[in-house]
């Protein structure tokens, strides 16, 4: 890569400044980073900054000049092979570094050979990863806000997989609990209606009101259940068989048609079933973090204090861990609280061996993420969170009612149907997780250049069209020839080489910090480098011209783009990269 290349030549440098005597021996890698004005350079080094501090507590003198030190480095660059152009040293002492155009070309040819592995990396090394993300109650169809930490999870899988993470995407099925008892009681109560061959169950107050629970009780009535027998009887093998109905039926179906996959969908009964909250407890007990602590009076309820007896409750130490107070792993009845099933979850996780959990929670969930995280720490594991705000649906800036609901929420398959699968996906990281989302529904409809998704996709089949009319026009191919693309002289086409040279660092750093949005914004810009030098350029400066050498060239670079938009939408996004578009108003795919 370019930037290792550079960094090189600059760690050299700072050999020999520590071989005088001007810098420590032992110091951290050089750090490159994009200047925030490209004007400034290709990149931006502060180590004279960094490293004089260093100096100074290495051997007692005062600091050196920041200036001065840039410059000694800037005095031992040793550059036979010429790859920079040009060092200038700006501010207190920050190295502008301008890199030799060539280098860029060189590297471009990493496209041709890697194709649709182009921006793959491997700085993870195989570290097996778990997300966990989705894991919606099985109780009802997906709504909006699953959709969103739907796409947030499978994105951030995505993009670990390319940063060569071993990952497993996992689905927690939340079917045991108060919950699903409320889902079997409410679909026996649709049967019985249904049926009418038996009294009519009423529904109670905190069942599940949706009309989509009358189609769980038809199905159910079609396995011939005895109605004639009383609910208790019948709530296991109710429960069990209403909450995999919608599992199969409107969760999984929901998923597929978003193209989204789980390689693993964890029962919580299982949980219960195998005990495994014994097997966490008693590690937890082995390291001197599970203790009784006495249940206070509850506070606002007149209780004789003399006469009250306290409840002893089994807690989990987890201020040891940055908690704000131990968490009771039992409930005065002696049932497990949901923090503890959490914790069996989260120890059968480590104990599978995975050693970078990842959680995708919406922000409701916020104030969860201290003890949680305080738990996992306490089993031996680090647990990442990552929280996603609601999302409002907007068409012509006013608040949008879909047609159909289910109880009181908007399904995530209406949503799909009116929107697409597409522009959902891409809408969903239009902002950062941690940040609310108004989702125009209006705009993702649209056919043309204001809506972002087309943009993007647009952007491709345009890439797709220029080379198609090399083929049929001139019988041209694209190949790659690092000295045919010196041709390249336009700063348009330089920087585009730039931002294509930049996806797989994108890539690694947004999985790194778990931010897929990164890769939306990304695309959006790169795109409208690409329409801007098209659209200036495709008068006078024309892909497909009688010099052959800018041709060549130029083919090139649509292809690496094209194949860079290809890997970053299908590959990352999980979005169709189509070739052929209809042109919108006022454009024109020809080279």
């Amino acid at each position: 890569m370019v930037k290792t290349e550079i960094a090189k030549i600059l760690e050299r440098a700072l050999d020999r400044c520590a071989k005088d005597g001007l810098l420590p021996a032992e110091r951290a890698p050089v750090q490159l980073d994009a200047p925030k004005n490209p004007a400034h350079g290709d990149f931006a080094c502060n180590a004279a900054m960094v490293l004089q501090k260093q100096h100074a507590r290495a051997t007692g003198a005062a600091k050196p000049n920041p200036r001065a030190l840039a410059q000694a480095i800037v005095d031992r660059i040793e550059d036979p092979d010429g790859a920079l152009e040009k060092v200038e040293i700006a501010g207190p002492g920050f190295l502008n570094l301008i890199v030799a155009k060539r280098l860029f070309f060189r590297e471009l040819g990493a496209v041709w050979r890697e194709k649709e592995r182009f921006g793959h990396t491997d700085t993870a090394r195989g570290r097996k990863t778990m997300v966990e993300f989705v894991s919606a109650n099985p109780t009802g169809p997906m709504h909006v806000g699953h959709g969103r930490g739907a796409v947030i999870g499978d994105t951030v899988a995505r993009l670990l997989e390319w940063s060569g993470h071993d990952v497993l995407r996992e689905f927690y099925v939340n079917d045991a609990g108060g919950q699903v008892w409320r889902l079997a009681h409410a679909v026996y109560a649709r049967a019985t209606e249904i049926d009418g061959s038996v009294p009519v169950e009423p529904l109670h107050p905190d069942d599940y009101q949706g009309e989509y629970v009358k189609n769980v009780a038809q199905a159910w009535l079609a396995q011939k259940p005895d109605l004639r027998k009383p609910f208790e009887e019948l709530k296991e093998p109710l429960r069990k068989f209403a909450t995999g109905w919608i599992l199969e039926n409107f969760i999984k179906e929901d998923l597929k048609l978003f193209g989204i996959r789980f390689d693993r969908f964890f029962s919580e009964k299982t949980l219960h079933d195998e005990d495994r909250l014994r097997a966490a407890v008693a590690f937890l007990e082995g390291k001197g973090l599970v203790a009784e602590e006495l249940l206070p009076p509850p506070k606002g309820v007149d209780i004789d204090e003399e006469e009250y007896v306290p409840v002893p409750l089994k807690v989990v130490k987890t201020t040891r861990y940055g908690d704000e107070r131990d968490r009771p792993l039992f409930k005065t009845n002696g049932e497990p609280t949901y923090f503890a099933a959490d914790i069996a979850y989260h120890f059968d996780k480590i104990d599978r061996g995975y050693q970078r959990l990842v959680d995708v929670w919406g922000a409701d969930h916020g104030g969860y993420v201290p003890r949680m995280k305080a738990a996992v720490k306490a089993m031996g594991g680090e647990l990442e969170i990552i929280l996603f705000q609601l999302v409002n649906l907007m068409k012509d800036g006013q608040p949008y009612r879909m047609s159909k609901r289910a109880a009181n929420f908007v399904t995530l398959r209406e949503l799909l149907e009116t929107a697409g699968a597409d522009a959902t996906r891409v809408f969903f990281l239009l902002r950062r997780g941690d940040m609310a989302l108004d989702f125009d529904i209006g705009l993702a409809q649209k056919r043309d250049m204001d809506n972002p998704v087309f943009y993007v996709q647009y952007g491709h089949a345009r890439c797709r069209a220029i080379l198609r009319k090399a083929k049929e026009d001139r019988g041209l191919e694209p190949a790659y020839d690092s000295d045919a693309l010196s041709a390249l002289e336009l700063p348009e086409e330089v920087d585009l080489v730039k931002r294509i040279l930049a996806f797989p660092e994108l890539v690694a750093s947004a999985a790194q910090s778990l931010e897929p949005h990164r890769v939306v914004f990304y695309l959006q810009e790169t795109i409208a480098a690409f329409h801007g030098y098209y659209t200036k350029y495709k008068k006078t400066e024309r892909v497909i011209s009688d010099d052959p050498r800018k041709t060549s060239a130029r083919l090139y670079l649509v292809w690496a783009l094209a194949q860079t938009l290809h890997n970053a939408l299908e590959g990352i996004l999980g979005v169709t990269a189509p070739d052929r578009m209809d042109e919108p108003p006022g454009e024109s795919e020809s080279g």
